[in-house]
């Protein structure tokens, strides 16, 4: 069912069109949630997000991507959340672990697709990528949150200048300063690492507009 007739039968009190919104959008919600705030927080993150998408649904406009109005719901929930462990003064992310207990690292590639060749199944190269991976979750996590932010949802999500303008509520000229700060910060943190995975995955090269 097209996600414009969903959120119309929600709109009628519909409980189960809104179930299934939240089927539909909750994996890519937590995944996005883990990158931001860590695995720890994701869980209570995503419950939120959809708490707020269900309170604000009716302030959705048809003409908007909902896509890019959840992120912006989501991106904001993690940001309020960071900004409170730090007043708090938690500890603000632990990315100690992916998402789900896989291998994939918070670029967004799996250890597997860097490791193409048969080697990958050896365990002495698995581990080598299995502390790649963890020098990429801690890079990550060192990020300032915008910084993290514009990065995830570009090279791992795919959202165009536009669409991450219009969710972080700043200019495009700001989306693409961030990026590039990210990129170059990730690359100084992994130097040592660059050698065994190559070139900036090809999400990342991306430039799209």
């Amino acid at each position: 069912m097209p996600v414009e007739e969903l959120i119309a039968r929600c709109l009628t009190g519909d409980v189960r069109a809104f179930e299934t919104l939240v089927k539909m959008h909750q994996g890519q919600v937590y995944g996005y949630a883990c990158r931001m705030v860590g695995p720890d927080a994701a869980e209570d993150i995503t419950q939120e997000v959809f708490l707020r998408v269900y309170r604000s649904l009716h302030t959705f406009r048809s003409e908007a991507e909902f896509k890019t109005w959840l992120y912006r719901i989501t991106t904001n929930v993690c940001l309020d959340h960071l900004r409170r462990v730090r007043r708090q003064g938690g500890r603000l992310l632990s990315l100690d672990s992916a998402p789900n207990g896989s291998e994939e690292s918070p670029l967004g590639w799996t250890i597997a697709d860097q490791a193409a060749d048969p080697g990958a199944t050896d365990p002495e190269v698995r581990a080598e990528r299995r502390e790649l991976a963890q020098a990429l979750q801690q890079a990550l996590s060192r990020l300032s949150d915008k910084h993290r932010a514009v990065l995830v949802l570009h090279d791992m999500y795919g959202f165009r200048y536009e669409e991450i303008k219009d969710i972080l509520h700043c200019s495009l000229g700001t989306v693409k300063s961030r990026l590039f700060y990210a990129r170059r910060a990730l690359r100084e943190e992994l130097r040592p690492y660059l050698d065994a995975v190559g070139e900036w995955p090809a999400s990342g090269a991306s430039s799209a507009s």
